[in-house]
């Protein structure tokens, strides 16, 4: 489960939580329990893996690695034409993702900074314009 742990950081982090926090509410008697999936020192069998996947609502596949859209809920079409959710997601996935790239190279950190800030504030100007 390569992406596992830095999977379980982004999420438990968009949350707010500490990792005491989220294995409190994975049932779990110690939180280095969790802290050690976070590290990618140990990981959670098949079962805790799901219920990990309904804690945070999202889908195994994610978890593991195989998807890289977190939902397993069909994306309706008003979501899909809706320009704000497609460009959050994108600024999403340039904060919490590795290995981005723009025109087959790799994003430096400061090009994927000036990316995001400009959708943010892309997004803002958009908003009150189209209001």
């Amino acid at each position: 489960m390569p992406d596992l742990s830095k999977r379980l950081t982004i999420l438990r982090e968009k949350q707010g939580w500490s990792k005491a926090e989220t294995a409190r509410r994975l049932g779990l008697k110690a939180p280095s329990t969790y802290g050690n999936w976070e590290y990618g020192i140990r990981e959670p069998d098949l079962d805790t893996v799901r219920h990990i996947a309904t804690l945070f609502d999202v889908s195994v596949d994610y978890l593991i690695g195989q998807n890289s859209e977190p939902s397993y809920k069909p994306v309706t079409t008003k979501e899909k034409n809706d320009i704000a959710k497609r460009l959050e997601k994108i600024a999403e996935d340039l904060r919490y993702e590795e290995h981005q790239h723009l025109n087959g190279e790799y994003l430096q950190e400061e090009t994927t900074e000036y990316i995001i800030d400009s959708l943010e504030f892309t997004l803002k100007q958009a908003k009150k314009m189209n209001n």
